[in-house]
């Protein structure tokens, strides 16, 4: 029967956490340009309620 080197085994266990980190960085920064573009949206919409406000009353006399 052969037997794996232990420090193959080492080597592959690394290369392994490696790739659970890289995952894991690749997860967090996925969540955060989802919330990031969430917020633009966010911001765009109001800007653009904004932008008709000033359309519709210009000089803010309408009072709403």
């Amino acid at each position: 029967m052969n037997q794996i080197p232990a420090e193959l085994i080492h080597r592959a266990i690394d290369s392994l956490e490696s790739i659970a980190n890289s995952l894991s960085t690749l997860a967090e920064e996925t969540k955060t340009n989802k919330e990031l573009k969430q917020t633009l949206i966010s911001n765009v919409d109001m800007l653009q309620e904004s932008i008709e406000k000033m359309k519709e009353d210009p000089f803010g006399l309408d009072g709403n």
